[in-house]
């Protein structure tokens, strides 16, 4: 589905995800073949969590033909389903190597800035007879909605910030906007209060995975989760006291 573009109306039974450990095992072989295969370069990580008791976080990476610098033009072609939300977003500084002792959250913090972003959500199922959103809200089909990369699709950045340390995350005022209309504003919102905390997570998870690279994106959720967009039109994310990050769907790409 990610090679044709034509999406799948499901996984095959058999092969559907029961757990996290295996919503793992889909991402990671479908990331060896698009490595292997087509040349994809990863570029960062996201993590997220279904919160319920057993279940490890679901890692999956960012591929770099996916990540784009603010302000970006994102081609319609890509990302067909125009959903987005704001996020806080972490570059490495520099490397984390893989170790046994775990790292600290003093020390992971001095290696990361602090990124304005965008998030696009994406996903390769068929979407006719049921919406992403009903796919990541029933029960039923979350891990399955989660096993296509997190429902990832694309990933807008802006310059980051190396003493955001000063920022409080839980009062920090959100608004995303066209020019035409706010779609949304939140007081603080995200599900772990402060973004850092899932990176301490995901830098934790790395160590056995390869470790984390310099250079590379640590996307740890949203504020105010997504939101259908136009296309052809700004939308603009302001974080206070942090920056603003900004993206365009562009038709006729």
């Amino acid at each position: 589905a990610r090679r044709t573009g034509i999406p799948i109306p499901e996984l095959p039974k058999a092969c559907r995800p029961t757990h996290t450990r295996e919503v793992n095992a889909i991402t990671d072989a479908v990331t060896e073949i698009l490595v292997r295969e087509d040349g994809e370069r990863i570029g960062g990580w996201k993590l997220g969590f279904v919160f319920s008791p057993r279940q490890v976080p679901m890692i999956c990476p960012l591929f770099d033909s996916r990540l784009f610098a603010s302000p970006a033009n994102v081609p319609l072609s890509m990302v067909p389903q125009r959903r987005i939300e704001p996020e806080v977003s972490f570059r490495m500084l520099a490397d984390l190597p893989p170790r046994q002792r775990p790292y600290r959250a003093e020390e992971l913090a001095e290696v990361v800035s602090a990124c304005p972003s965008l998030e696009i959500i994406d996903t390769r199922f068929d979407t006719r007879e049921r919406s992403i959103r009903q796919m990541i809200d029933n029960p039923k089909t979350r891990l399955e909605a989660m096993a296509d990369h997190n429902t990832t699709g694309a990933y807008i950045t802006a310059a980051g910030q190396a003493d955001w340390h000063r920022l409080d995350f839980s009062s920090m005022r959100v608004v995303m906007r066209t020019p035409s209309r706010v779609i949304v504003e939140s007081i603080g919102g995200h599900p772990f209060t402060d973004p850092f905390l899932p990176y301490v997570v995901l830098a934790n998870s790395m160590r056995q995975r390869g470790g984390l690279r310099a250079g590379q994106l640590l996307v740890t959720g949203s504020f105010t989760g997504f939101f259908e967009v136009p296309a052809d039109e700004a939308v603009i994310a302001e974080f206070e006291g942090l920056g603003t990050v900004q993206a365009t769907f562009v038709s006729g790409r």
